[in-house]
């Protein structure tokens, strides 16, 4: 009888120190994942992490070839890779690579891969040892900061606002390695739907077949990241549609059948306003890092400031070719002429149908009257305006300049002369003196909503001065 602590034989000493080396890898930490297999890839262990990352207990796999195994389900490209590696280590060459696999929660983990062989007394190969390391959030950093590095080379190339962000989109899917970005607009449409401008990788019909996304507060169809980042103007992520509250059953119905999973939205702010939104979305869950999360968002406002960029130098170039076709139109008109031309060049250019330069008048009540009026393309005589009442009031040394993007007439009821041109938008700007008294008033009307204020206030204050010269000429006559 053998004494205690001694072994019988030795299969019963290399059984005990087998065990002993299992006992070690399933207290291993929960990042690493380690198992054996025979030379032809049949799995013979796999440690309590590995299991429990795929939901299945040893005797589940025990026996089986490890590429038919869930570890290696997501991608047949990395089951052809796994079979190389075999091949390889049969012969005692070792692999290492990076393979991703979709564990029970559906999240997908990226492990930093090794194959090993292992060599008996003779130097031959005796079995393969599979291990991993799980990188998952080191990865998404690695992806994101490359992500971050490549868009900003894409801004210093950009021409066109469209493209920019098509570009953005199609780096965050091909490098970020997320199922789909898209960049959606805020309307201003009585049901404040989102419109997709542009989207890169797998639609699957999110983003068509008749699905309509809004920012409305009410909406279920505005509950979604989407729609409450275009709210808040705040970053919103979702690991998980189907385990979000705040997700409407709406919304997780249509991402369960379009095959969505988690999804991220951030504002793009323009002069800080959000009418622009980048949403990412995953057909997994998401496990985010604050350091992901954070080199995202610096993606994102970098975006923003593209956009920002781009927009600020097509709108010079359309103010420069405006000005230019403007002052052509009255380098050599003069007095009243230049007046007249002047209105009429810039409801020319500027789209409106209205267009009129006042001149304060002396009276009890307030009026002006004008000096230069052009009503759908045609000059008119001069007409006296009560001002009271109207958008006209507002403009003063403090307000030099007043706009109405739409609903004009619903505004100013009591401003009959809006109603009778059908007027919907309103800019007007105050004309001052050399002293800074108030001399009159230029302003036009659209029978459109006001699309691009910016670019019309401009052109405004390039003519403004000129026309407040010309007046004080005409009045020192």
């Amino acid at each position: 009888m053998p004494l205690k602590g001694y072994y019988q034989n030795e299969l019963e000493r290399v059984d005990k120190a087998s065990q002993r080396v299992r006992e070690v890898m399933d207290g291993l930490s929960s990042a690493f994942f380690i198992g054996m297999m025979t030379i032809d890839g049949v799995l013979t262990y796999a440690n309590r992490t590995a299991l429990a990352a795929i939901g299945l207990e040893r005797k589940d796999v025990v026996g089986r070839r490890f590429e038919d195994l869930p570890w290696w389900f997501y991608s047949e490209s990395q089951r052809q890779q796994l079979r190389d590696a075999v091949a390889n280590a049969a012969k005692g060459n070792s692999s290492r690579f990076d393979a991703v696999f979709q564990d029970v929660s559906g999240s997908l983990i990226t492990v930093d891969f090794a194959l090993y062989p292992v060599l008996d007394s003779k130097g031959n190969v005796a079995y393969l040892v599979p291990s991993g390391h799980d990188v998952t959030e080191r990865r998404a950093v690695e992806r994101a900061l490359r992500m971050l590095n490549e868009c900003n080379h894409l801004l210093l190339r950009a021409t066109d606002e469209t493209t920019l962000m098509h570009d953005v989109c199609r780096l965050i899917v091909e490098v970020g390695g997320y199922s789909m970005a898209w960049v959606g607009e805020a309307q201003e449409d009585e049901a404040k739907t989102i419109k997709p401008i542009t989207y890169a990788g797998t639609d699957s019909g999110i983003l068509s077949d008749g699905v309509v996304l809004t920012w409305a507060e009410n909406d279920h169809r505005g509950q979604g990241v989407t729609g409450r980042c275009m709210r808040s103007g705040e970053v919103v992520i979702c690991e998980d549609v189907q385990q979000d509250p705040a997700i409407s059953l709406y919304l997780r119905d249509l991402a369960l059948k379009k095959g969505f999973r988690g999804g991220m939205a951030f504002p793009l702010y323009q002069k800080s306003s959000v009418r622009r939104v980048l949403t990412i979305s995953s057909r997994v869950s998401f496990k985010m890092t604050s350091d992901e999360i954070e080199l995202l968002q610096n993606l994102a406002k970098n975006l923003a400031y593209g956009i920002e960029n781009l927009h600020t130098q097509q709108q010079n170039k359309q103010i420069l070719a405006a000005v230019y076709k403007i002052t052509e139109g009255i380098s050599i008109s003069t007095g009243a002429e230049f007046l007249q031309k002047l209105v009429l060049m810039m409801t020319e250019v500027l789209g409106a149908q209205v267009g009129i330069i006042t001149q304060l008048q002396s009276a009890e009540l307030p009026y002006t009257r004008t000096v230069a009026a052009v009503i759908d393309g045609k000059i008119v005589n001069n007409f006296d305006i009560v001002t009271s009442g109207t958008p006209c009031e507002n403009l003063s040394e403090t307000t030099p300049e007043w706009v109405v993007l739409s609903d004009v007439t619903k505004h100013y009821p009591c401003a009959h002369k809006l109603a009778e041109f059908e007027a919907e938008a309103y800019i007007g700007r105050r004309i001052a003196d050399a002293h800074g008294q108030s001399m009159g008033q230029i302003f036009l009307l659209f029978r459109q909503p006001l699309q691009q204020p910016e670019f019309v206030s401009s052109i405004f204050r390039v003519f403004t001065a000129r026309v407040a010269v010309e007046l004080q000429r005409q009045e020192q006559k």
